[in-house]
């Protein structure tokens, strides 16, 4: 063994005083780069607690790559190597890379589950049978790519009770409830069930005002028409069960969406009890400042700052809307990109739902259709909005249940 290769070893897997400093950085306490390698700066490195993350690994079958879905606590690295002025090291080829993580995984009782080109994928035993996962891609023969998992079942930290529905449907505007469980194919509900209804009841109680729309989901075993059909009888023995107990059901409106709204793909047994639940919406109030689409004086309504919520395009952001038709937008999008914009917006209250149009300088400029952002909006409470544009320059029709999508904006005031 050379000594270039002796030292990596060591790196790699030497837990004493260097693993006290690795996770000071975020770094794998175990699992090191090439020697010599450093963060790579400007990129978004992830240490989570839980997460999932697909390995390709080999299938011993068919001897094709597929994706392998493990589950446990997560490390997304970029590592780079600069040579002595500073600039990217080239001097190792991938092959050089490739082979010195494969070796120290073989030698430490690894094994090697994928191996192609700039790719490795592997696996390292712990002391108490759980395993490590590591994925490493090498590219421009510089660039290590380490997405790391150590295997891990999920333990449940959130209990749902009353105040914690509260605090979601005031925050997001729904709460989703995988503990309302029924009888396969039927709308009668389990015994296991009583915990979970009973928080709704005292949700209720305690909130006497609160209009929900209690929601259907299924998986996709059956027919479309079948589970829509299922979806509604359940949500409506919900809203029966509440009514048992005092609840004012003329405030509750039931409401099934069958198969067509999936949390997860229904390719497996966990993916479609995801997708069987059932969902608390809340209503707006139909009262003097506050319709279900908007106030009469839609303006007055939007002036002032708003906070925008995370989505798949910004991790954070905000917007200023001003009483003479201008706004300025600032967005933080997840790669740390800063986008600023502003220009005028454009409302249209005499349609349902309200339109909104976010220009780029001014609404109507020849060829400003080409950068505003064409809307609906619609208020979730006095001090909550949701703004729903299109990637099509077209308004769209309606509004996404996915709040986490690059088209939706959930805004809160705060000013």
């Amino acid at each position: 063994m050379n000594r270039f290769k002796t030292i990596y070893l060591l790196l790699l897997f030497f837990i004493s005083t260097v693993t006290v400093h690795a996770q000071a950085v975020k770094e794998h306490p175990l699992i090191r780069p090439f020697p010599g390698s450093v963060l790579m700066h400007g990129t978004k490195h992830l240490n989570q607690n839980f997460a999932e993350y697909s390995f390709s690994i080999t299938d011993p079958q068919t001897g094709k790559k597929v994706k392998k879905p493990v589950r446990g606590k997560f490390w997304k690295l970029t590592y780079i190597l600069l040579d002595s002025n500073g600039k990217w090291d080239a001097s190792h080829s991938i092959l050089e890379y490739r082979e010195n993580y494969k070796q120290a995984a073989l030698e430490n009782a690894g094994t090697i589950l994928y191996e192609n080109q700039g790719y490795l994928t592997f696996t390292l035993p712990g002391d108490d049978g759980s395993e490590t996962w590591c994925e490493v891609h090498i590219w421009n023969q510089s660039m290590q790519d380490l997405r790391i998992i150590e295997q891990a079942e999920f333990k449940k930290t959130l209990t749902f009770g009353p105040a914690e529905m509260k605090a979601a449907l005031d925050a997001e505007g729904r709460v989703q409830l995988h503990d309302i469980l029924f009888d396969l194919d039927r709308a009668s509900l389990q015994p296991k069930s009583t915990k979970q209804l009973q928080h709704v009841v005292t949700l209720l109680k305690e909130n006497p005002d609160l209009k929900l729309e209690v929601q259907g989901h299924t998986d996709d075993q059956g027919s479309e028409a079948y589970n829509l059909e299922l979806s509604q009888n359940r949500a409506e023995t919900v809203v029966a069960y509440l009514g048992l107990f005092g609840i004012d059901i003329t405030l509750l409106t039931p409401r099934g969406f069958g198969e067509s709204k999936p949390l997860m793909p229904n390719t497996s047994e966990e993916g479609q009890a995801k997708n069987r639940r059932v969902e608390l919406v809340r209503l707006v109030s139909q009262d003097a400042s506050v319709k279900e689409g908007i106030s009469e004086d839609v303006t007055q309504l939007i002036v002032g700052e708003w906070e925008i919520a995370p989505n798949k395009r910004a991790s954070k952001g905000s917007i200023t809307f001003d009483e003479n038709g201008s706004y300025v937008m600032h967005e933080q999008l997840h790669d740390g990109t800063g986008v600023g914009t502003k220009g005028e917006y454009r409302l249209n209250s005499n349609v349902t739902p309200v339109r909104i149009d976010l220009c780029l300088d001014k609404c109507g400029k020849p060829g400003s259709e080409w950068t505003t952002r064409f809307g609906i909006m619609r208020v979730l409470a006095n001090d909550k909005l949701e703004i729903h544009t299109s990637p099509d320059s077209k308004h769209p029709s309606n509004f996404s249940d996915d709040t986490s999508d690059e088209y939706t904006m959930m805004l809160t005031r705060t000013q």
